[in-house]
């Protein structure tokens, strides 16, 4: 079952660009009808919603694809644990919907609307049978990707179909979930063709063994949600719903541009975990080195593009209405830099060498800076604030990270193969400042500073004879002749 690493990351990332592509599409349709207040309402309500979803999950998603990958070349073993997590998760998701109801009852922010809320706690279910865990633990990241497309363009119909007015706020509910996980019906309906339940005894079934090493991956998902969905949390509660908007659209930005980077972490962690469960010590230290240079290599032009390019995809994705965003975008950007090295420490290295609870203090740190920072920016400078508090976060989680497991971290983090990346990122940069000087409207400037940012990344890579560009180019020489 096991793929290359580069064929899992090319698909993994035509999985992420299509992700990319779409809100392009969707988004400025979206905001431009439901404005700031609609997006940040739906926004709102969908943070508490993934506060119900993370205990509901607790830690079974990350958890699951590390014992998948562990035991994926048993078919008895495999389709045993596959089992067991899916009951585990059932029960749990029992327990969510008690909470959903009783927040219903009791919660006169949600009140206001409960219907719009409902529609939005089908991410609970939509996550529970979903599965994505497996087909990333099998590496079988071709159907994903596939898959994702299919129901993309499909969420994208609906969409256009339904969502005429501000009124359709409901429909506008019901496709941001169909449009994240849809896909998950067919991701547990194909099940089938991997786990065979005839071969596992119903008597040998003990889900609840999982419940304790989940805990953990819980523990840090808690911790780390605090400073992803409390950032909206406490925007909406200490601003208002337009500030929410506003930061939303920043961060939409931000994680559309880090999927590229993100793919890989993605396509790295079942493999990691599969090499220390064969004891293949060596070729791990070799992978994850590889993996920590290309993450340098591609985060750093990805920061510099973002920054530069905020204020025109700000205004062409969500309208002039959103100026505001611009700015945060621009602060959020680091963010790619520091969430792509923490990834590759945390999730590819201290993770699958059973280190999670240094990742847990290093985002438990981390959370705390995110709290007081929120708490004493928002009231004065909004969204603003929220956005220094998330890039001061990461940042503060990556140092951490590095400074309280690096003996158990194989990688060299600086080496003078990441100075190209450097000077090439610079060259980039002023490159783009000229180009956004030019009075050209928002898609002609986006457009163009995009093309020039490659090339004037790859010339450089190239000048300085660069080790994964050359790799690339071999890569790339070696499809063209056959």
């Amino acid at each position: 079952m096991s793929k290359s690493i580069k064929s899992n990351y090319i698909f993994n990332l035509l999985n992420s660009i299509s992700q990319l592509l779409f809100p392009l599409i969707t988004f400025p349709y979206a905001s431009r009808i439901m404005m700031a207040d609609g997006i940040g309402q739906v926004q709102f309500f969908s943070s508490i919603i993934s506060y119900i979803s993370l205990f509901t999950c607790l830690g079974i998603p990350m958890y699951a694809i590390r014992e998948v990958a562990k035991v994926r070349s048993d078919m008895k073993q495999m389709s045993t644990t596959t089992i067991e997590i899916l009951l585990l998760h059932a029960m749990l998701t029992i327990l969510g919907y008690v909470a959903v109801a009783i927040i219903c009852m009791t919660v006169s922010d949600v009140q206001t609307d409960i219907p719009l809320f409902l529609i939005l706690s089908a991410t609970i279910f939509f996550t529970a049978i979903g599965c994505e865990w497996f087909y990333q633990g099998i590496e079988d990241f071709k159907y994903v990707a596939i898959r994702g497309l299919i129901v993309k363009i499909i969420s994208v119909a609906l969409l256009f179909i339904f969502v005429k007015t501000k009124e359709d706020i409901l429909w506008y509910g019901a496709y941001t979930v169909f449009g994240v996980l849809g896909g998950n019906i067919f991701n547990f309906l194909r099940l089938r063709k991997y786990v065979d339940r005839k071969i596992v005894d119903i008597h040998d079934l003990h889900p609840l063994r999982h419940l304790k090493p989940a805990i953990h991956i819980f523990v840090f998902n808690v911790i780390t949600s605090i400073y992803l969905q409390l950032n909206t949390v406490l925007l909406g509660f200490l601003k208002d719903v337009a500030a929410v908007g506003y930061f939303t659209a920043a961060t939409k930005l931000m994680y559309m541009t880090m999927s590229v980077s993100n793919s890989l972490g993605s396509v790295m962690m079942p493999r990691a975990s599969n090499l220390i469960a064969e004891n293949k010590m060596n070729e791990f230290k070799s992978v994850v080195q590889k993996s920590y240079d290309f993450i340098i290599a591609i985060s750093i032009p990805l920061t510099i593009g973002l920054i530069f390019t905020s204020k025109s995809a700000v205004l062409l994705l969500s309208g002039n209405d959103f100026y505001p965003a611009i700015l945060a975008s621009q602060i959020v950007a680091i963010n790619i830099i520091s969430i792509g090295i923490s990834g590759v420490m945390g999730m590819q290295i201290l993770y699958p060498m059973g280190k999670i609870n240094i990742v847990i203090l290093c985002t438990f740190l981390g959370a705390i800076i995110n709290v007081i920072v929120n708490v004493l920016l928002i009231p004065h400078y909004g969204h603003y604030g929220t956005a220094v508090a998330f890039a001061t976060t990461e940042l503060v989680v990556t140092v951490s990270m590095f400074l309280i497991g690096r003996k158990y971290i194989p990688i060299r983090l600086l080496k003078r193969q990441h100075l190209n990346y450097l000077i090439s990122g610079v060259a980039m940069g002023i490159a783009l400042f000229i180009i956004a000087k030019q009075e050209y409207n928002n898609i002609v400037t986006l457009i163009t500073m995009f093309l020039t940012g490659i090339v004037t990344y790859a010339i450089c890579l190239m000048a300085l004879h660069d080790p994964i560009c050359k790799i690339i180019l071999n890569t790339i020489t070696s499809k063209i002749r056959k």
